[in-house]
């Protein structure tokens, strides 16, 4: 599966039409495409194709489709949409995913590349120096967001056949229709269009979704192997052997976490790899396979579970060493190579732990620390008795997150 976005640095370039014409003339050839038309808030790939299906060999996936009158989605609804688009493409199985995405740098752009993996990036412009600057402005945040993928230039609306110099590729020239009429232009500009084809065609096949984490981590296969790419910067290849016999390459920006299973193995691998600037922190070297084992087995596929603050974070929320209170799992976290967390409950809001600082709890130990005097706040937490807390700050203080004022701390939260 090839994996293109086609983007440009101002609207009315001409990006959906050639997105449009790319995708006839693969299709013209035999090759199923499927296109997200990600300009989610002002489609327009519905103008150039009715429905969702509207000929052989292309699907479309387009809000256009979906809302008969303007809407504005963000945040966790643009996350759905993409989800959704992610759902129609495993079952088409396409041969190109074309992503016509909306001018300029968006929330949608960060959502879209958080989400999908893209083998080649087609930038549309203009021939004017306005046009241009735009593309350039923007080059440098999709390749540092996509590595060292492969990229070319298609000039749109072109009135000569003067070859232009750009810092990348300059693969077509569209010539200017007559009368702006699009409608013959892919029989008027064909040869221009088989060589954006024949470049993607050309490009890296990837796979759009690898894994999900979605309901937990899949803990059905090994990793036999990871070393770093050469044709993409800073990329990891992983090999993966599953326990059915299935071998998969998994190609990722950096080392992940990916299963409990296989942590050993990647946590090792940041931590002898220094030299390609990994950061093998604290947190890193405290989060071994054993507590984050402990962490993601306990809820076993609950929603929520018990766990002990054993060393409380400097955070706006001030939590106390040894209190007790619901946790949620949290997957697919930015930072910290995605190893996973918990979301602990308060009602003065959630404070994210990560797996050296939380303990499990089950309903033998929690109705033992009640019997030893836990006290239950109005939140659902229990705090540990105030002497209690006094003993583990003389004798550990800020090694586990009790600093000087904890008494003030455990005293309004006692008394909310």
């Amino acid at each position: 599966m090839k994996a293109v976005i086609i983007y440009s640095g101002k609207g009315g370039v001409g990006k959906t039409t050639t997105t449009a014409n790319i995708a006839r003339l693969l299709a013209k050839q035999g090759k199923k495409v499927f296109i997200i038309d990600a300009d989610i808030n002002t489609p327009s790939m519905n103008t150039e194709f009715e429905g969702e299906h509207p000929q052989e060999n292309i699907w479309i996936h387009s809000s256009g489709n979906m809302f008969d009158k303007f809407i504005y989605l963000e945040k966790s609804m643009v996350r759905q949409y993409l989800g959704l688009a992610k759902k129609k493409l495993r079952l088409i199985n396409p041969d190109f995913v074309l992503i016509d995405t909306p001018p300029s740098v968006t929330n949608v752009h960060i959502e879209l590349l958080n989400n999908v993996k893209v083998g080649y990036i087609l930038f549309v412009t203009q021939p004017t120096k306005l046009s241009n600057q735009d593309v350039l402005r923007t080059m440098k945040f999709f390749r540092e967001r996509c590595g060292q993928v492969n990229c070319g230039i298609v000039e749109n609306m072109c009135y000569d056949n003067t070859k232009r110099n750009y810092p990348i590729k300059l693969l077509a020239q569209i010539p200017m229709q007559n009368k702006m009429n699009t409608g013959n232009l892919l029989c008027n500009a064909k040869e221009e269009f088989q060589k954006i084809v024949d470049e993607i065609s050309a490009s890296e096949s990837v796979v759009i979704e690898e894994y999900s984490t979605e309901k937990g981590y899949d803990e059905s296969f090994d990793i036999t192997d990871m070393y770093l790419m050469q044709n993409r910067r800073k990329y990891v290849q992983y090999e993966l052997k599953y326990d059915d016999g299935t071998e998969k390459v998994l190609s990722l920006p950096s080392p992940k976490f990916l299963s409990v299973r296989t942590w050993g193995k990647v946590r090792n691998y940041i931590q002898t790899h220094d030299d390609l600037g990994y950061r093998s922190d604290m947190r890193i070297e405290n989060c071994d396979e054993g507590k984050i084992s402990r962490l993601v087995n306990h809820f076993q596929n609950d929603e929520n579970a018990y766990f002990m603050v054993i060393n409380s974070p400097h955070t706006e929320v001030r939590l106390i060493a040894g209190e007790i209170g619901i946790c949620s799992l949290l997957t697919g976290q930015k930072g910290h190579y995605e190893i996973p967390r918990v979301s602990y409950q308060t009602s003065r809001g959630n404070v994210v732990l990560f797996p050296d600082e939380v303990m499990p709890v089950d309903m033998e130990l929690l109705q033992q620390q009640i019997n030893d005097g836990f006290i239950m706040l109005s939140d659902g937490r229990y705090l540990p008795p105030k002497e209690t807390v006094e003993m583990c700050y003389n004798a550990y203080g800020s090694r586990v997150g009790l600093l000087d004022d904890w008494e003030n701390v455990y005293d309004d939260w006692f008394n909310c």
